[in-house]
């Protein structure tokens, strides 16, 4: 019997990283130009869509509780958001930076195996509000920081002011993001906050990107630095996921 559990995760596992690759190699035949590549980008979509569907039929909830569902969904959103966007003047050559990104984090999802068990302490609606919320924002800052490149390539205006749109809708979410996961954390541990490593660099992060989109009014900062500091601001985004806890140490913790 135990066996058997072990072969039916197992079997899980496979399918949900076989619908994570597929998705993935069609976001990268959208890079081409007319209706072909569009039509490769919305099947890659689709895919992506039920891969999402079914892991939430699998955990019989919404898949937000660990990396692999967590990653796969903010490359979604950025998937959403790149279209979005990409209809703009300013971001017309946006897929050039923007599919190769969703494609990387899509494979990164599949280098964490999906897990099917599910903490009491995550079964909250404050919690899967913090956490829709907080990817995507990610999602929106990972796209802001594509089409200011795009910026630093062709110099547009309208590329810029699409960076900082994206990157301030971005600090928005993150920020409820925050006020949802204090409550969360209240409900489950009594306390709306420890400053642990993790709750540094998040805190961090939320003041990194209120100082790029205070930066872009102050006298005396170039464009060009402020298009680049909202760049690096993924990188500090990236950092305080995948950096605190594997290059920082952090305190375990029950979610």
């Amino acid at each position: 019997m135990c066996c058997n559990t072990s072969l039916d995760e197992e079997g899980q596992a496979l399918v949900a990283i076989f619908f994570l690759l597929i998705p993935a190699a069609l976001y990268i035949l959208g890079l081409g130009e007319g209706k072909k590549s569009r039509r490769f980008f919305f099947a890659g979509l689709f895919l992506h869509s039920l891969s999402i569907l079914q892991r939430g039929l699998t955990l019989g909830m919404i898949p937000l509780t660990e990396k692999h569902d967590n990653i796969s969904f903010t490359a979604l959103c950025m998937a959403l958001i790149y279209w979005r966007f990409s209809m703009k003047r300013g971001a017309r050559d946006l897929a050039q930076y923007a599919l190769p990104l969703i494609s990387l984090v899509l494979l990164v999802a599949v280098t964490y195996a999906p897990i099917n068990t599910i903490s009491p302490f995550q079964r909250s609606p404050w919690f899967f509000l913090h956490m829709f919320f907080h990817f995507v924002s990610y999602a929106m800052f990972g796209i802001s920081s594509c089409i200011g490149l795009l910026y630093v390539i062709n110099g547009d205006s309208e590329s810029e002011a699409l960076q900082y749109q994206g990157a301030a809708y971005g600090w928005i979410m993150f920020s409820i993001a925050l006020v949802a996961g204090s409550i969360w954390f209240f409900t489950a541990y009594g306390t709306y906050w420890l400053w642990t490593s993790k709750e540094l660099w998040i805190t961090l992060t939320w003041f990194y990107y209120g100082a790029y989109l205070h930066a872009r009014y102050i006298k005396g900062f170039s464009r060009i630095g402020t298009v680049v500091m909202g760049i690096l601001g993924f990188g500090v985004a990236l950092f305080t996921y995948f950096g605190v806890g594997t290059v920082i140490p952090s305190p375990p913790t029950q979610f």
